[in-house]
């Protein structure tokens, strides 16, 4: 009797997930220190590949930390194949171009980091906009332009973190921000963001951080800043600010750091607040 082998072992190493990595590789036009050159080899499982981590069950990858690896090269569109990815930290190299859209298709991604490169252009929207598990976004000190989407956190709603700072982003900060009820720390300091700070920041009631520093915007503080009661930090210095240092910030009883100079504003500083830092 003729009987046909048919092994059960799991693929360890998905030939989607291979093909994503090797096309990552080919875009890679230096490698200062040979980790991919010398690691990530053909003959080997991928779940070895230097930065790869790969899940106990199904073995696909599911973490990408490539950090102060010293790429240079641009981001392979293909890294959206990676569909079960949940972690991508690609900060500190020297990438450039444009983040690609199809980092939109990671449906399992929470952490994405890509902070310390040279990217330009605009942010995909899609990623603001409809990446329904993403927490934590790092994309600060790159080159990356154009306004925030309008509809930006429409889906969302798991958002903890987001820093773009030391870009070149301006427009208004969306009003729909406040759809990112779970956002502990924002921030779009050193940019070109301006128009009024939107009320609805005050609808983020777990922000423990708000960091607007050194952008054009203008208008009173809001009083809705005010209802957010966790807050620990606020850094509005370096804006077109006007109005009167309100009284209010006394009542946010977790305030550490205070910094409003270098604005329009009028007034003396409130007795409730002068133990901060102004």
């Amino acid at each position: 009797m003729l009987f046909t082998l048919i092994s059960s072992a799991p693929l360890t190493d998905s030939t989607t997930d291979r093909d994503a990595l090797l096309a990552f590789k080919r875009a890679i036009t230096v490698d200062t220190h040979g980790a991919l050159t010398n690691s990530w080899l053909t003959n080997t499982s991928i779940c070895v590949w230097a930065g790869v981590s790969c899940g106990i069950k199904h073995h696909r990858v599911t973490a990408l930390n490539l950090s102060n690896f010293s790429l240079h090269g641009n981001l392979s569109p293909h890294l959206g194949n990676l569909t079960f990815l949940q972690s991508l930290d690609i900060s500190s190299n020297n990438f450039t171009g444009v983040l690609p859209t199809e980092l939109s298709k990671l449906r399992r991604l929470k952490h994405l980091r890509a902070s310390s490169n040279n990217f330009s252009g605009e942010i995909p929207g899609v990623i603001l906009t409809n990446m329904s598990v993403l927490e934590y976004i790092d994309l600060r000190s790159n080159n990356l332009t154009g306004a925030l989407p309008s509809d930006m956190c429409n889906n969302t709603p798991k958002l903890k973190i987001l820093i773009l700072r030391e870009n070149h982003i301006y427009g208004n900060i969306p009003r729909s921000i406040y759809k990112c009820s779970e956002m502990q720390k924002l921030g779009l300091s050193m940019n070109m963001f301006s128009g009024n700070i939107p009320t609805e920041v005050g609808n983020l009631s777990m922000l423990t951080v708000l960091s607007l520093h050194d952008n054009d915007l203008q208008g009173n503080i809001p009083a809705s800043v005010f209802n957010v009661s966790r807050l620990d930090f606020i850094y509005l210095n370096g804006n077109i600010l006007s109005g009167s240092i309100p009284t209010n910030f006394g009542s946010l009883i977790n305030l550490q750091h205070l910094y409003l100079y270098d604005n329009n504003l009028t007034g003396g500083i409130p007795k409730e607040i002068g133990s901060l830092h102004p």
